[in-house]
């Protein structure tokens, strides 16, 4: 995945959204603090690609978002992937992250995510 473009597409979310999208999405962005830092949770997460409880090859993803549940979501250019580890579930949508997350406060993504987000959006 492109590193610039990843990050132009962060910032340009961020800058619509803000850092925490309907206080559930902690979009990650270079950071000071490890827990919001894009490197760092790249760089942590890394292993859940090659787990074996799903068959998605997910080598050219980047990680840029993780939610208040621990829920991943990740991009590569041409799709976002939310996945719910503890539950063993994602799903994919051919969408970039910012479209991922108006999908969101429309209601048109459910799924492994709170009814409360799309209720209250």
């Amino acid at each position: 995945m492109n590193p610039s473009r990843l990050s132009a597409e962060l910032d340009s979310l961020i800058q619509e959204c803000g850092v925490y999208p309907y206080k559930f999405f902690n979009v990650l962005h270079h950071s000071e603090n490890p827990n919001l830092d894009l490197t760092k949770q790249n760089e942590i997460w890394q292993d859940i690609k090659d787990e074996e409880w799903h068959d998605l090859k997910l080598e050219n993803y980047s990680l840029w978002a993780i939610t208040d549940n621990g829920d991943l979501l990740w991009w590569n250019e041409k799709q976002t992937i939310a996945m719910n580890p503890r539950a063993q579930e994602y799903m994919a949508l051919p969408v970039n992250p910012k479209q991922f997350i108006r999908l969101i406060g429309l209601g048109k993504v459910t799924g492994i995510f709170p009814s409360a987000l799309w209720m209250h959006a």
